[in-house]
C-alpha cells in the first residue's frame, strides 16, 4: 500500500508547548487517558493504544466519550473500576472489535501500534481496492447510514457537555494524586 506514516498528538505525554515541565507530570483529557495512568502507572506506547480506542469509540459514536459525567476523581474511579463506552449499535463488527482491544484494562492484550495499521491497511485495501460490493463495506456504510440518521435526528446539534467535561489538555497529577491517596 506504500509508505503511510500515521500520528496522533496530544496523548497526555509531554504538556503545554509554552512551558518546561518534568516528565513524571500527566498532561490530558480523563477519558482518553489509559486506566492504569490514572492509577499512577507511567505512560506507554500501551497506554497511547487506549488513548486511540477512545477516538476509535469517538468516531463510531460521533460525541465525545463521557460528555456527560464531570471528568473528576469519580470518573477516574470508574475509568480504573473497568467503565468504558458502550459500543454505538450499528458499529461493524471488526471496528468494534479492534476498539475494544484498544481499550482493554490490561495493556498487555492491547494491540500494537503495527497491529492497528495492518488492520485499518486491510479495510481500506477491502474497501477502496475491490470494485464490487463487499461485506466490510456494506458494514461500513450501514454504521455511516445509521450514525447520520442520529445526527439528522436531534438537528445536527451537538449534545451538551456537562459543565465539568474537560475537553482541553490540562495537568492530571493533581487530580490523580488526589485519587491516588483515597
Amino acid at each position: 500500500m506504500g509508505s503511510i506514516v500515521a500520528k496522533i498528538a496530544d496523548t497526555g505525554l509531554y504538556g503545554p508547548v509554552d512551558k518546561q515541565i518534568s516528565f513524571q507530570q500527566i498532561y490530558g483529557v480523563v477519558p482518553f487517558i489509559a486506566p492504569e495512568v490514572l492509577g499512577g502507572n507511567k505512560l506507554t506506547k500501551a497506554s497511547d493504544i487506549y488513548s486511540f480506542g477512545m477516538i476509535m469509540w469517538m468516531l463510531s459514536s460521533g460525541v465525545r466519550p463521557y460528555f456527560d459525567k464531570p471528568h473528576d476523581k469519580q470518573l477516574i474511579r470508574e475509568i480504573c473500576s473497568g467503565l468504558r463506552p458502550n459500543v454505538v449499535s450499528g458499529t461493524p463488527p471488526v471496528f468494534s472489535s479492534l476498539m475494544l482491544q484498544c481499550l482493554d484494562a490490561n495493556p498487555s492484550n492491547r494491540p500494537t501500534a503495527s497491529k492497528i495499521c495492518e488492520c485499518l491497511e486491510d479495510w481500506v485495501s477491502a474497501v477502496c481496492d475491490n470494485p464490487n460490493s463487499s461485506d466490510l463495506l456494506e458494514q461500513f456504510d450501514a454504521a455511516e447510514e445509521i450514525k447520520f440518521t442520529n445526527l439528522e435526528r436531534l438537528n445536527y446539534n451537538i449534545l451538551p457537555c456537562h459543565e465539568k467535561a474537560i475537553y482541553f489538555s490540562r495537568p492530571l497529577d493533581p487530580i490523580i494524586n488526589i485519587e491516588s491517596s483515597t
